[in-house]
């Protein structure tokens, strides 16, 4: 069984080796960070694009050259083959294709870190929870955010918060094209607001517009939880530039999270004004920092901090949302 403990990012002694299926846009830095942790070995590499897998070989082969070093890293269409050479994989897939490949992974004896979204649907997010919990082994999803040192920082000075606004906005990109922003940006933010809520939700509004794709471009959610906070969700791809904003709001004070340029304030009444405090963040990369996370925890056998099935509530939340929006219920408060 997986013991419930806290988990702390910092680096192990034995080696841990791990393999990275899907060596695309998320994949390739997967590789990158995996290869830079102290007692971790990348072995396998696998992707339906032989050229990615050239691309990381390439990569890694002038690692080894700076470093003075010859190791060895299997690659192959068929990720199949590099199952026995690895202890954990991480997958970096098409969403579509999350399930099945994880399953396989799993009933391999293999520990999986997926990326998110978990998968398209719960049923599939469901036989995940189900095959990890049989078999005893870590699944731990993506949501990085909660790896980002500005978020980490927050945590620690959110106490009963009576509203969160977010906002996240960026320019569309081609990888965009076929996925509703909802899925692909705001349940970074749905996660984060569940995690702080610890509630169940109470009701749910939500608009969204399609502008320059087939999918939903723009999004505005307003959740309600059953402990009286309240959540404004703001999304967008149709932007010059990347923002990823959290402000929390409390009775006495509010905290304003900048998730892009890992930024912390504090601010609070003095007077007949406001005051502000910069609060000084120890700045990391969110992705190393949940990668670490992950070999942690299958080194020491414990939960994650982002579960499968927390990762399956947020998908969950976000298709409630994307149901909404879709058949026009805009403002309908649903319950759940």
């Amino acid at each position: 069984m997986l013991r419930d403990t806290q988990v702390s990012i910092e680096h192990r002694t034995s080696e841990l080796r791990v393999g990275v299926i899907g060596v695309g846009y998320f994949g390739r830095h997967h590789c990158r960070l995996l290869s830079e942790l102290a007692g971790v070995v990348l072995r396998g590499v696998s992707d339906t694009n032989p050229q990615a897998m050239d691309d990381v070989l390439r990569s890694r082969s002038a690692q080894d050259r700076a470093g003075g070093v010859a190791s060895e890293l299997t690659a192959s269409v068929d990720y199949r083959r590099i199952l026995p050479l690895v202890d954990a994989v991480v997958i970096a897939t098409p969403t579509a294709t999350h399930c099945p490949i994880a399953l396989e992974c799993l009933r391999a004896g293999k520990h999986v870190f997926i990326e998110k979204p978990i998968t398209s649907t719960l049923q599939e997010a469901d036989l995940i929870i189900q095959e990890a919990h049989r078999r005893g082994l870590i699944t731990q999803v993506g949501h990085v955010e909660r790896y980002n040192p500005a978020f980490m920082r927050a945590q620690s000075l959110i106490d009963t918060p009576l509203c969160i606004e977010s906002e996240r906005f960026s320019p569309l990109i081609d990888r965009a094209f076929n996925i509703d922003v909802t899925l692909d940006l705001m349940i970074h933010d749905i996660d984060i607001v569940l995690s702080i809520a610890r509630s169940k939700v109470r009701s749910i509004k939500a608009l969204g517009a399609r502008v320059l794709t087939q999918k939903i471009d723009m999004a505005r959610a307003w959740i309600e939880f059953d402990n009286g906070l309240n959540a404004v969700l703001m999304t967008g791809r149709l932007y010059p530039h990347k923002k990823r904003t959290l402000k929390v709001f409390h009775r006495e004070f509010s905290l304003s999270v900048d998730l892009h340029n890992m930024a912390l304030a504090r601010h609070f009444k003095d007077g007949a004004s406001i005051a502000t405090e910069d609060i000084v963040i120890e700045r990391s990369e969110p992705l190393k920092n949940e990668l670490m996370a992950f070999v942690n925890c299958v080194r020491d056998n414990i939960h994650p901090p982002v579960t499968a099935l927390q990762a399956r509530n947020a998908l969950e939340l976000t298709l409630l949302i994307n149901d909404i929006i879709k058949e026009n219920k805009a403002y309908e408060s649903l319950m759940i």
